[in-house]
């Protein structure tokens, strides 16, 4: 026994062995201990040169069951060695292999790109509906927009073959579309809102700017668009001229409207929810999608602290300037803390403070359905023409950085609390304080301003 297992490990190693082929020079084999190609061994070709530094390579090619032959083996070893003399690559196997492969990958590129040529406006559409989903708040909003105004119109057209000419006359189309939603539906004059025609150019801007940035999914490297977005904002005559409008909401609360909406019950068993969530936007100014996406974790139910975490939908990150901000329960509506503290008290499967069906997050866009509904039972927005003083959500938060203004909180600390990346945003909250708050605010905007100018005018002296 001792004997035959020697035996077989001295043929084991004769076979792991490289040997010369008579006559090929720098051509070499070695057997498979085991597998046959037909009915000889499996052999496993290899070239041995010397590089054009002197150093001698081993390089294995591969096996005669994968197709590698003694010929192919000659042929590739002339001509590694002919480029090492004229200084020509590749100069090695390996060089030879990495060069192949590069090939490969650039003409993949290539087709990829030449068949992205063709990719329509509702196919980059869909690739950024996909991705809004995962991480914009107002994912609900954008696909609405694609679905009633823009596919209809850009959908089936080559991305490319779109023209800024082409959202020029989409945004007079809209313009003069009817609304098939909201209160103008049931309206025969009624026209799109000049928000809604924005919203919707946007959003066209906003998919051709993420294809210009998002590769392909099979093409790695190759991005979805490499055009010039058509959809870019008017400048120096280029571009779209984006309409008009005027953001500002005209409309805030005042004490005995607050009252009414906070009393009111609707279906009863499902407004305390809603009473909750109302108390809450009116005493923190939260956003919607700021609101439904707020985790429960992220309240400290002893000093009403409140984490407003940056980022995307989906996560607990959910502001929309894509900054963390701390909020304050209570500061407008101290029964907002003690409704908080009960709240938490209360044993939730769900991670949201405010979760919707079965737990999960709340649609965002849900809000403004929400109070439409309420309205409908009050009538405070019957007869309304103007959308700036009709009240929907939004209206909640308006109201609560007016009566911050009013109660004298700097309206840098507004900011702050509001989430703004700029006081020129806080600024709008303006034209509804009393004469006296607003002129104490701007007068610090101003103040403030030729601060900064000096500041930048010191700094670029000192840097010369």
């Amino acid at each position: 026994m001792g004997d035959t297992k020697d035996d077989t490990s001295e043929d084991q190693a004769t076979k792991n062995q490289w040997h010369t082929i008579p006559g090929k020079e720098g051509i070499l084999y070695r057997e498979h201990s085991t597998r046959k190609n037909g009915r000889v061994p499996d052999r496993c070709l290899s070239i041995r040169y010397r590089a054009g530094g002197g150093k001698r390579v081993h390089e294995s090619l591969g096996w005669t069951s994968d197709g590698w032959t003694v010929p192919k083996a000659v042929a590739l070893l002339r001509e590694i060695k002919e480029n090492i003399r004229i200084g020509a690559r590749p100069q090695s196997l390996r060089e030879k292999r990495t060069m192949a492969e590069a090939a490969r990958i650039e003409e993949q590129r290539l087709a990829s790109r030449a068949k992205l040529k063709e990719i329509t406006f509702g196919e980059l559409a869909e690739h950024y509906r996909a991705w809004a989903k995962k991480n914009r708040i107002s994912s609900g909003q954008v696909s609405q927009l694609l679905d009633m105004h823009i596919l209809p119109e850009l959908g089936s057209r080559c991305a490319y073959d779109v023209t800024p000419d082409d959202i020029t006359t989409l945004r007079d189309i809209l313009a003069q579309k009817h609304p098939q939603t909201g209160r103008g539906k049931n309206k025969k004059d009624a026209r799109l809102a000049a928000g809604t025609v924005l919203h919707a150019l946007k959003v066209v801007r906003e998919v051709y700017n993420f294809a210009l940035e998002t590769s392909a999914p099979d093409a790695p490297g190759v991005m979805l668009f490499t055009g010039i977005n058509p959809a870019r904002m008017s400048k120096r005559g280029r571009g779209v001229r984006m309409p008009a409008y005027d953001s500002r909401r005209l409309r805030i609360l005042n004490d005995d409207e607050i009252a009414s909406l906070l009393s009111f019950q609707g279906r009863r068993s499902a407004y305390g929810e809603i009473h909750d969530m109302i108390l809450f936007s009116l005493d923190t100014g939260v956003r919607a999608g700021e609101l439904v996406n707020l985790k429960r974790e992220s309240v400290d139910p002893k000093d009403g602290t409140i984490r407003v975490l940056m980022g995307a939908k989906g996560s607990e990150r959910s502001t929309k300037g894509g900054e963390t901000r701390v909020v304050h329960a209570g500061q407008l509506h101290p029964e907002c803390l003690q409704m908080l503290r009960t709240h938490l008290a209360t044993p939730s499967s769900s991670p949201y403070l405010f979760p919707g069906v079965g737990g999960a997050v709340r649609d965002a866009n849900g809000m403004n359905r929400i109070m439409r509904r309420i309205m409908a039972k009050l009538h405070w927005n019957d007869n309304v023409d103007d959308a700036r003083n009709i009240v929907v959500w939004h209206t909640l938060r308006h109201t609560f950085a007016t009566r911050m203004l009013e109660a004298g909180v700097d309206i840098y600390v507004l900011k702050e609390l509001m989430g703004h990346s700029s006081v020129t945003t806080t600024e709008i909250y303006l034209h509804l304080c009393n004469m006296k708050k607003r002129k104490e605010a701007l007068a610090k905007i101003a103040l403030a301003k030729v601060w900064e100018s000096k500041e930048e005018s010191r700094t670029a002296t000192v840097e010369a």
